[in-house]
């Protein structure tokens, strides 16, 4: 049985399968959700809120207290309550549901000291992008696409995890790559700096997207999505056991930690929701831009 290809790449994807085929198959193509977390929850909210402040407001009203307001509309909104519900049937730490308002505005007040919101000329917040990659389609949403003094672009790219040891550095950058490539695909113009905001540390890793770079990661990405095609041929998506494993909710149909794939049917029907019942973080999210293509 062959399974069926992807119809588009993105940076996430790429991580993805080069963190465990197995984790991605089940994931991309099979598609079974993933079950909600605090932290996942707590980071489309941080998200949804600086996507909000930078988008509507003008770079001098960008303050702690418009921001502190904005959390509270977007925790008073419908899918945020769906979301949260759906903690119930999750287990979770001890006072990680309490805590979910104050750590989100905690996150939301650390953009504060990472950046001065005022001094930020936005032209996009959760812009979408998409081209042709070879024979495939490379998609992506940057979080912030800034307007630098001097006419240049800035990616930005907002993180609510644990900042990455150094020799990560790299790694974690591979997204905001990424997204250049779609600016100086779609947009024609390269970004001259990428960056991630670590929220929790209140710190930014800057980075300059060379041609050469660039050149690399297209490289690269086409030899993945050349991988992931003879997977689907061959139906071999194959765990990479790691430090992750502990966290993945597909351990009951890996081999490598006793499961089977054997029980795929029954785990998709029990983990299956109309598009009526469920939200993702995703919803959380408003659009307001357009999608570029070319």
């Amino acid at each position: 049985m062959v399974l069926q290809i992807p119809g588009s790449i993105t940076a996430s994807k790429v991580t993805s399968f080069k963190e465990c085929g197995l984790a991605f198959r089940l994931s991309v193509i099979d598609k079974i959700p993933q079950p909600p977390t605090v932290w996942t929850i707590r980071g489309a909210l941080a998200h949804s809120v600086l996507e909000r402040l930078y988008f509507y407001f003008d770079p001098e009203d960008r303050t702690r207290s418009a921001a502190m307001k904005l959390v509270e509309e977007v925790w008073a909104e419908p899918c945020t309550n769906t979301l949260i519900a759906e903690l119930r049937d999750v287990p979770i730490p001890q006072g990680a549901y309490e805590s979910l308002l104050d750590d989100t505005k905690s996150l939301v007040l650390k953009d504060f000291e990472a950046e001065d919101p005022t001094a930020v000329e936005v032209l996009a917040t959760e812009l979408k992008l998409e081209t042709k990659l070879g024979d495939t389609v490379l998609r992506g949403v940057i979080d912030r696409l800034d307007r630098n003094p001097d006419g240049t672009l800035t990616v930005t790219d907002y993180k609510t995890g644990k900042m990455p040891v150094q020799d990560q550095e790299n790694e974690r950058l591979t997204g905001v790559y990424f997204y250049a490539l779609l600016c100086e695909q779609v947009l024609g113009e390269r970004p001259t700096r990428v960056q991630l905001i670590y929220l929790k540390d209140a710190t930014r890793i800057v980075s300059v997207p060379t041609e050469q770079v660039l050149r690399g990661l297209t490289s690269k990405t086409k030899a993945i999505w050349k991988a992931v095609c003879n997977a689907c041929e061959r139906e071999d998506f194959r765990p990479r056991p790691s430090r992750l494993c502990k966290f993945c909710c597909y351990q009951e149909l890996c081999p490598a930690q006793g499961g089977s794939l054997s029980l795929l049917d029954a785990f998709r029907n029990s983990h299956r929701k109309s598009n009526s019942d469920s939200r993702t973080s995703n919803d959380l999210a408003w659009d307001g831009t357009q999608t570029y293509a070319i």
